[in-house]
């Protein structure tokens, strides 16, 4: 029997919720709402620093693409509902990671749990045409293990919620080929110093219910708290399916 960690149920709960509730029946509109469903793979790899207790240890996955030595799960799905100018965004991630490192010293283990849910509202001004502005939140989950060969272990558990806010910008291309490019930025001193995320994207709608979209991501995240330094920066291809309906 697999056991979900907190987290995790917070995750299904979210996109289970995403996928059941219709925004007719959070919002009273008469006008029609379009709906888009996007499993994807985010090819992450992990760069940066992590500190926990006094022990600072660098993060670097070296990685290529399909090629996930450190990376021991990823699960992604985004969500969004549009109708008119207004629009309902949903985005979940869901890593794991693991390293080894070793000296004459001592030896290092370790993992990495990441993730995060994000919420958002668009909106696309008359003066503004193709253009979103983006306002919501995004909550983000880290838990991290040290173990030191010989030496001490430890396990901490971070999460918080941080407002978010940016832009994005879609259109199309020739025939049934699109675009978007997106940006926003969180944190603000809330809970992170700063949350930074980046978006690019081309799509193909091969018919009104399937089409597929390939692009890049990069997500930097600055978070600070007593002795818990998280300092990362995660990027890589995005590949993903979209279900229209």
């Amino acid at each position: 029997m697999v056991m979900l960690d907190r987290f995790e149920k917070l995750f299904c709960s979210a996109c289970l919720f995403c996928v059941t509730v219709t925004p007719q029946a959070l919002f009273a509109e008469t006008a029609s709402w379009h709906y888009k469903v996007t499993p994807y793979l985010w090819n992450v790899g992990f760069e940066g620093n992590t500190s926990s207790g006094g022990n600072d240890i660098p993060i670097d996955t070296d990685y290529s693409f399909f090629t996930l030595d450190n990376l021991d799960k990823v699960f992604s799905i985004a969500f969004e509902a549009s109708n008119g100018r207004l629009g309902i965004l949903f985005d979940g991630l869901r890593a794991s990671y693991s390293d080894n490192t070793s000296n004459v010293l001592f030896a290092t283990q370790l993992s990495v749990k990441l993730g995060f849910i994000e919420g958002a509202v668009s909106y696309m001004p008359a003066k503004f045409s193709h253009l979103d502005f983006i306002g919501g939140a995004r909550y983000i989950f880290v838990d991290t293990q040290l173990v030191f060969t010989p030496g001490p272990a430890s396990e901490t558990t971070h999460d918080w919620l941080d407002p978010l806010f940016g832009v994005r910008y879609k259109n199309s291309l020739a025939g049934n080929w699109h675009y978007q490019l997106r940006g926003d930025i969180g944190g603000f001193g809330v809970s992170s110093e700063l949350v930074v995320n980046l978006l690019a994207t081309i799509g193909y709608k091969f018919n009104n219910t399937l089409g597929v979209d390939l692009g890049y991501r990069y997500v930097d995240i600055d978070f600070k708290e007593d002795d818990f330094i998280y300092d990362v920066s995660m990027q890589g291809i995005v590949v993903g399916l979209g279900i229209h309906f």
